[in-house]
């Protein structure tokens, strides 16, 4: 498959949707809600991989919804005109669009601070790691059981709990990224 094509398919599947469904049932959250958004450490070396000016843009705390959605777009757009790699894009369409997820959950995160802080609604993107599945393979080091952890702890968090919220966890520990 050409790599413009994965890239679509990619981002259409992991940052567009998983934007979309955050979209619907936000709004319909109760308080104390909890958000768990699926990412992964790919997301993290994407963001090495990246260019200087693109690392900037993503790690920029007044970065908005609409301006992720502007780059991801880019980057579907360099990969079609096969100029992603000048534009200072990384090799992995899977890297880019967990990247965007990560962003996203701190963006919409924020969203909830300033609109519904009072909710308490805590919203994470987490890391489940190389798990022994279709995708992962026969080689991933642990089991569906063992990678469930992180979500399931986020998903449960105390009522009266005030973080983690925004952030990227993987095996119940706050990423730095």
């Amino acid at each position: 498959m050409p790599f413009y094509i994965q890239a679509e398919i990619t981002l259409k599947t992991n940052i567009f949707a998983t934007r979309n469904v955050c979209i619907e049932l936000l709004p319909i959250i109760k308080p104390h809600g909890r958000v768990v958004n699926v990412s992964s450490s790919e997301g993290s070396k994407a963001l090495e991989n990246c260019s200087t000016d693109l690392q900037k843009k993503f790690q920029c705390e007044t970065l908005t919804e609409e301006d992720l959605v502007d780059l991801m777009n880019k980057f579907v757009e360099d990969t079609n005109n096969e100029v992603h790699e000048r534009e200072g894009w990384p090799k992995s369409a899977y890297g880019v669009s967990k990247l965007g997820v990560t962003v996203l959950s701190r963006i919409l995160a924020q969203h909830l601070d300033e609109k519904r802080k009072a909710d308490r609604i805590l919203l994470n993107a987490c890391c489940p790691g190389w798990v022994k599945t279709d995708m992962g393979g026969a080689h991933g080091p642990r089991t569906v059981e063992e990678e469930a952890d992180t979500p399931v702890y986020l998903a449960l968090l105390p009522p009266d709990a005030i973080e983690p919220h925004g952030q990227l966890v993987h095996d119940r520990v706050v990423q730095n990224w």
